[in-house]
């Protein structure tokens, strides 16, 4: 039970850092300067910080990789990868925050939905 519990929490853990990765592709993209043509070594230089964050991401993008492989050890991928739902709660809320994206008018109860649908899914 024990394991099952911490695959589960493995399951949310990888789905929370790749909304954290998305986020910061986001943060990245508002930040990037791209002018075309432009020789590549001069856009890396102009771009280094987002460039570096887009490395994070990556990162980031690659511990939940190792924590999803783990999590589905024991975990069926018909209901682990149901918990990759969650990011659509994540995302929208961290776009508001962060970003200042307005929320669809139905978020709250579509999310409520999915929650529902994940709680559903994972009874036995």
């Amino acid at each position: 039970m024990s394991m099952n519990v911490n695959a589960y929490a493995l399951a949310l853990f990888s789905v929370f850092v790749i909304a954290i990765g998305q986020t910061i592709f986001k943060y990245s993209a508002l930040r990037f300067d791209f002018i075309p043509g432009e020789p590549i070594a001069e856009l890396i230089r102009r771009n280094l910080a987002p460039l570096a964050a887009v490395a994070g991401a990556l990162t980031l993008y690659m511990v939940s990789t190792v924590a999803w492989i783990t999590a589905l050890r024991t975990i069926p991928l018909s209901v682990a990868f149901m918990f990759n739902a969650l990011a659509f709660a994540f995302i929208p809320i961290v776009s508001m925050l962060f970003f200042g994206e307005q929320l669809p008018r139905l978020l709250i109860p579509g999310l409520l939905s999915i929650a529902l649908g994940i709680y559903l899914i994972t009874l036995k």
